[in-house]
């Protein structure tokens, strides 16, 4: 498998039910990453309510959110 050419990844990872969550990981549970090429990966952990499809919208929104927060200035 060849690496990918990439600058920027973002990866998330979480449960936005129904099903699927416990005590300890409720639905909602969602973990993100972001990495950007010559700049430290950073990730975060975070807790969203409603349904699978609001907590998916709000997964998104924070990815992206992300995305421009750690973009290096151009």
């Amino acid at each position: 498998m060849n690496d990918a050419d990439v600058d920027i990844t973002v990866a998330i990872s979480g449960i936005a039910g129904p099903d699927g969550g416990t005590e300890q990981k409720p639905v909602g549970t969602v973990w993100f990453a972001w990495a950007i090429k010559n700049q430290p990966t950073v990730s975060c952990l975070s807790f969203f309510s409603g349904d699978r499809r609001a907590i998916r919208e709000q997964a998104v929104e924070q990815a992206l959110q992300g995305l421009l927060a750690y973009l290096p200035n151009s």
